[in-house]
């Protein structure tokens, strides 16, 4: 079996998993209402605006960090939105603890030898 295969099937056992089923179950339900729809994408946008700024070294303004928390607990009191992000946590988990099998013992690239 080549490598292309074995990608395919792990791809469609992924599709098939009770993770990737539970997250798209979650996924329909809050894209289903407009409003959690819309609440928790600008909870997405605020939160990728603040990574951005603590990426470039910015520190986050006290402003910054309330309104961040003020719309995590919007998101709290929002079950269908809690339970969309904990599906796709479990899911990121899952495809992460994959990547580790598959790439965990390659020897990729060059590494530069002690200088001692």
């Amino acid at each position: 079996m080549s490598v292309y295969d074995l990608a395919n099937n792990l791809a469609k056992e992924l599709k098939e998993s009770d993770e990737y089923k539970k997250y798209l179950e979650k996924r329909k339900k809050v894209l289903s209402n407009k409003k959690t729809k819309e609440m928790l994408l600008d909870f997405q946008q605020e939160q990728m605006k603040l990574q951005a700024k603590k990426m470039s070294g910015e520190d986050l303004s006290e402003e910054d960090t309330e309104k961040l928390e003020e719309l995590r607990e919007l998101i709290d009191l929002n079950s269908d939105i809690k339970q969309y992000l904990q599906a796709e946590y479990r899911v990121n988990i899952l495809l992460n603890d994959i990547q580790k099998i598959v790439f965990g013992d390659l020897e990729l690239g060059i590494e530069e030898e002690n200088k001692d």
